[in-house]
């Protein structure tokens, strides 16, 4: 396979990424509306940690784990941003 078509690969699965992304703050707005409703805090630590455990057991690659740590953080952060 040559540079131009791993480049077309990977343009397909950013755009699989863009939708799920956009369906993932679609959700955050609607947690954004619960908790406000229900005065709960944006930031829930416990679930937040819960989240990267589980996601750290079904990763199954621990040479990926500290990158796909930090993307996980980024969106949690950005979904939170969205909840405000």
């Amino acid at each position: 396979m040559n540079l131009e078509q791993l480049r077309l690969k990977i343009n397909a699965i950013d755009d699989q990424m863009m939708d799920l992304f956009k369906a993932r703050m679609a959700i955050s707005q609607e947690v954004g509306i619960y908790k406000k409703n229900q005065g709960l805090p944006i930031l829930d630590e416990k679930r937040e940690q819960e989240l990267l455990s589980l996601r750290k057991q079904k990763l199954n690659d621990e040479s990926l784990w500290p990158h796909y740590e930090s993307f996980l953080k980024e969106i949690m952060r950005l979904s939170k941003e969205v909840q405000k």
